[in-house]
């Protein structure tokens, strides 16, 4: 999947979750976008998450931050979170 190139050495993402499932699998392509782009030279991406129901927001920036770590390589940490019982 190809998303285009990237012109700016840095983005910021506002993501607007819908409370559904779906919201994992959105985020999994996004973080496909971010890899292409970190790819492409992109050296900062502020990546903002939340949700209609804000008390669900933290497990779903937790996941997404699991899979930066893993998929892009990065150290990133969980606010006032252990990244091992999480996922």
């Amino acid at each position: 999947m190809k998303f285009g190139s990237v012109d700016n050495p840095t983005a910021f993402v506002r993501y607007v979750g819908a409370n559904h499932n779906s919201d994992y699998s959105r985020l999994d392509d996004w973080i496909v976008r971010l890899k292409e782009w970190k790819d492409q030279g992109i050296k900062e991406i502020d990546f903002f998450i939340h949700q209609n129901i804000e008390k669900e927001s933290p497990l779903l920036s937790a996941y997404f931050i699991k899979k930066l770590n893993s998929e892009l390589g990065y150290n990133l940490k969980i606010p006032n979170g252990d990244d091992d019982t999480l996922f």
